[in-house]
């Protein structure tokens, strides 16, 4: 029998008592094969060193080794050597043919619809821990592009850069197998939806300070509105529909008392009503804001200085500025001479709005508001910015109306009316000449009214 043919076959009974398994941090073991099946190696080494295998099938070859190595570090050293794609999981490791493997990715293209490539992109990374994430803008002056957001990055699609986001084609590509790409695919279609929209109107009022007690909002426990009295005008039951054996059946249920509100027939809630508190009967008290307000314009009590009114989607911010920039002099002083530069400040009404709708059709809103006047200082020559703000977190129902008050300012007017040069005589002076003084208090109010806009039903060809 040929020698090299005797040690192959003496060889399989010497290592059987060697194949047992072992703890999992095992000391480095003797490995020594001549002329041996490649995946029947792999097993080996894998067995010795108490670690789960799984191995692709496609891995073939003859392999001759003589070493002395920890099991961890010479599988992997041993699969990149014959060009074996390796990976570890635990205690277990993967071995696959990378040829096949490779063979099997392609890339996929995702057209994005209504979400942040940017952000899909990153959700679709968190499912592909081995992937990386490339995110590709590119610059519309020039025909340089630039990457940003790249954690790992490679110059082709790797096992480290599967996911690509092109913001300008609003699309997301994906490098893998077919079956990942349905994985992609699947939660895409979950993500990537329309976000609810939410329409805000806003009043914005300035009154006078006795205007203000008048209008009713700064209400006290002995002036309390009265308890409106139920009727069939009250959206007091809710519609529960179900479906029983095919069949649609019908229910009610009354509403719990803080949730009924005053609706029109078709439904939706009549504008200009604040509700607070509970009656006697467990029903909210009602303001209706609308008409004293109204009352209070016509009369000359109050201004109504702008209605805006903007849509934003759900978690993004709305702003409105109502205003301008007031110039503001900076003034430099060298040794040669002075210059003057102008740097310009917002000046007057300025709402920050940002809506988060639940499932419920709430909506929860985080609210800035700041109101700023610039008032001109003489002596030194240069403005003096009244600045009030609010900020809030508020959750109100869809249609409901919620009031920002107390931005309160006051303004000094100074009158001097004199007969010519008498009125500038010292001390005679004072008997020709009528200095008048005033102060004004003012508050700005705003009435913000927010609506969960319906959902518009998918364009033609869409799913």
């Amino acid at each position: 029998m040929h020698p090299t043919l005797s040690k192959a076959l003496i060889l399989p009974a010497l290592l059987t008592p060697l194949l047992l398994p072992l703890p999992a941090a095992a000391a480095p073991v003797s490995l020594h094969f001549v002329d041996a099946d490649l995946a029947a190696v792999l097993r080996a080494a894998a067995r010795l060193g108490g670690y789960g295998l799984v191995l692709d099938s496609a891995v073939e070859g003859r392999v001759t080794i003589d070493t002395e190595a920890e099991p961890s570090l010479f599988l992997p050293q041993l699969a990149r050597m014959y060009g074996l794609a390796i990976e570890q999981q635990g205690t277990t490791f993967y071995i696959s043919a990378a040829s096949r493997r490779s063979a099997q990715r392609r890339p996929y293209v995702f057209p994005i619809r209504y979400g942040a490539p940017d952000r899909l992109a990153a959700a679709v990374n968190l499912s592909f821990p081995s992937a990386g994430f490339e995110q590709k803008v590119t610059n519309s002056n020039s025909d340089t592009e630039k990457k940003e957001n790249r954690p790992r990055t490679a110059a082709q699609p790797s096992d480290q850069t599967r996911v690509t986001c092109d913001a300008d084609s609003q699309s997301l590509i994906f490098y893998g197998t077919p079956d990942e790409a349905q994985a992609v695919r699947d939660l895409l279609r979950t993500l990537d939806v329309p976000a609810r929209q939410v329409s805000l109107e806003a009043k914005v009022v300035s009154l006078s300070k006795d205007a203000s007690r008048e209008l009713g909002v700064e209400w006290n426990w002995s002036a309390l509105p009265q308890t409106p009295e139920v009727s069939e005008s009250w959206e007091t039951r809710r519609h529960i529909t179900t479906t029983a054996d095919g069949k649609r059946v019908t229910e009610y249920e009354d509403l719990p008392k803080r949730e009924v509100r005053r609706t029109f027939r078709g439904g939706s809630a009549i504008p200009g009503i604040l509700q607070f508190g509970h009656g006697p009967e467990g029903y909210p008290f009602e303001f209706y804001y609308e008409a004293n307000l109204h009352a209070l314009v016509s009369e000359g009590k109050a201004k109504l200085l702008s209605r805006p009114n903007v849509t934003t989607l759900t978690g993004r911010e709305a702003v409105i500025e109502i205003g301008g920039e007031v110039p503001v002099p900076t003034t430099e002083t060298t040794d040669r001479a002075t210059t003057t530069s102008f740097t310009y400040q917002k000046a007057g009404i300025i709402l920050r709005y940002t809506p988060w709708v639940s499932d419920d059709g709430s909506i929860t809103a985080l609210v800035h508001t700041e109101v700023s006047s610039p008032l001109y200082v003489a002596d030194l020559k240069a403005y003096r910015f009244q600045k009030r703000s609010a900020d809030t977190t508020v959750r109100l129902r869809d249609g409901e109306t919620m009031v920002i008050g107390g931005l309160i300012g006051s303004e000094e007017a100074r009158s001097l009316s004199k007969i010519p040069f008498l009125g500038d005589l010292p001390v005679l002076g004072a008997f020709f000449r009528n200095e008048r003084k005033s102060k004004e208090d003012s508050e700005i109010m705003m009435f913000l009214t927010a609506h969960v806009l319906p959902e518009t039903a998918p364009a033609k060809g869409e799913k």
